[in-house]
């Protein structure tokens, strides 16, 4: 007999700002799956502008959506599962890729060509295979498990970047993933980090995380200002997490020649952004799409071995039913990270 309950909540989207939370069937298991009770599940900006587009992600039935930076509890496993049981605290990593395209055959299966999400987690509980699944130990938090994904996405930014130890880096952008990129370029990469922001709350952040410099657009010269932080030379590596087409157009004024610039966040709305690779002499303009199953992985041990400041990034927590809320908050660029508790 089942021990879970035949019925959950989930989100259900119907079409553009038509999301709902339903009670909705809980499918049994096929062999290879585990069914996870969702602890913790942060709102992605990028999942917010799927719910405003009508854009669905997932496929199959418990569509919650579109969560995928969620951690919980494994309350049933299907007949064939390996190394997973009732009881494991995991988190779980959404994308399944085919591993016999050109690009997972590379080891760039962030670009699979059959890259699908299958079930997602606003929802109180999810269906995943065991392989996308991964333990976590006591010592880490649920809260802190959930940044795995996001982590990954920071991390495959900050490897698109190419820094160097002691590079100049400046992050645009000191939001939730801007403060992850700032933490691993100094971190893992030893690099001096520069942060930018409007907001004077986000940048005290910054150098709470150890910014080296932290610069205000709306109260400075920022082209001057990085030109003095660099002895003129500009920032070996820009990485822009904002989606803003302005923003990411004049990203290459802060660069320096021979340098990389990475459009880490997507613009939406906008089908011709304009850049100008002539501003400086063989600047790199890179794009980052999401991670691959070792940046995820990675990330996790990261978590685990606490190199990462995560706790402060956490200003929202909802239960599931202010998932609306929760969404506004995100678009106004209130606070960092919001929450969502089933």
């Amino acid at each position: 007999m089942r021990k879970v309950p035949i019925r959950t909540r989930a989100t259900v989207l119907y079409g553009p700002n038509d999301l709902r939370l339903e009670e909705v069937d809980l499918p049994d298991l096929e062999e290879k799956e585990v069914l996870v009770r969702v602890a913790v599940d942060g709102i992605c900006p990028s999942g917010v502008h799927a719910v405003r587009d009508g854009i669905k992600w997932g496929q199959g039935m418990l569509p919650g959506f579109p969560g995928h930076e969620f951690s919980g509890e494994v309350v049933e496993v299907g007949e064939k599962v390996e190394g997973i049981k009732v009881g494991d605290r995991v988190v779980g990593n959404v994308a399944i890729t085919c591993g016999r395209c050109c690009y997972c055959m590379s080891g760039r299966e962030n670009l699979c060509s059959n890259r699908r999400l299958r079930y997602l987690s606003w929802a109180e509980h999810i269906k995943i295979f065991d392989f996308q699944v991964h333990r976590i130990p006591d010592h880490v938090t649920y809260e802190e498990a959930a940044f795995a994904e996001p982590l990954a996405c920071a991390l495959h930014g900050v490897k698109r970047a190419r820094i160097k130890p002691g590079d100049d880096v400046l992050i645009v952008g000191s939001g939730p993933m801007g403060l992850l990129h700032l933490q691993l370029a100094k971190k893992v990469y030893g690099a001096r980090v520069i942060a930018v922001d409007l907001n004077e709350e986000r940048l005290r952040v910054a150098r709470s995380m150890g910014a080296d410099g932290t610069l205000n657009p709306g109260a400075e010269d920022i082209v001057e200002r990085v030109d003095e932080l660099t002895e003129g030379i500009g920032a070996n590596s820009v990485i822009v997490t904002v989606g803003d087409q302005k923003v990411q157009e004049d990203s290459l004024k802060f660069a320096a020649s021979g340098g990389t610039v990475v459009l880490f966040a997507g613009i939406h709305g906008v089908e011709k952004p304009s850049i100008n690779v002539n501003l400086k002499n063989e600047v790199d303009v890179r794009g980052s799409f999401d991670k691959t199953d070792e940046d995820f992985v990675r990330a996790l041990k990261l978590i685990c071995d606490h190199v990462i400041d995560l706790k402060p990034l956490i200003t929202h927590r909802l239960p599931l039913e202010k998932y609306g809320e929760g969404m506004e908050i995100v678009e106004r660029r209130e606070g960092l990270k919001v929450m969502l508790y089933p």
